[in-house]
């Protein structure tokens, strides 16, 4: 894996008022910007998204039931060109000495697993998904 930090995940408590101040922070447009229930995201380039999320949501995508000391407050995304690709990571992942939290699941947003490393810190390896 050759990593690259497509999208940066951090836990809020408070989804509008951290929408409010990474708003006001960022030098973005309106169009560059997507929302949904429970999340905020700032779309800078194709090649990179800064995302607002719930802590509590952030624990369960961790395998954690809630948000306590010691939960990841955030994930690191990598964007993988496949979904071979996503499950070849996961088996380096296993070998290296790591965990899978989430196998590798097809949605609408592509392919994608969560896996924390050898210290519990926890990513996202996705796949767009692809054309028909």
């Amino acid at each position: 894996m050759q990593p690259s930090i497509s999208i940066i995940t951090i836990g809020v408590d408070n989804l509008e008022r951290a929408f409010a101040f990474y708003r006001a922070l960022f030098d973005i447009g309106d169009d560059q910007i997507g929302a949904g229930e429970d999340h905020v995201a700032f779309f800078f380039d194709e090649k990179f998204s800064f995302v607002l999320f719930p802590r509590e949501q952030i624990a369960q995508t961790a395998g954690v039931e809630e948000a306590i000391a010691g939960t990841p407050g955030f994930v690191l995304s990598h964007k993988a060109a496949d979904a071979d690709e996503v499950d070849d990571i996961l088996a380096r992942v296993l070998a290296a000495g790591g965990g899978i939290i989430t196998p590798g699941t097809k949605s609408e947003w592509g392919y994608s697993a969560y896996f924390e490393d050898s210290e519990g810190n926890v990513w996202e390896v996705m796949a767009s998904p692809t054309e028909n």
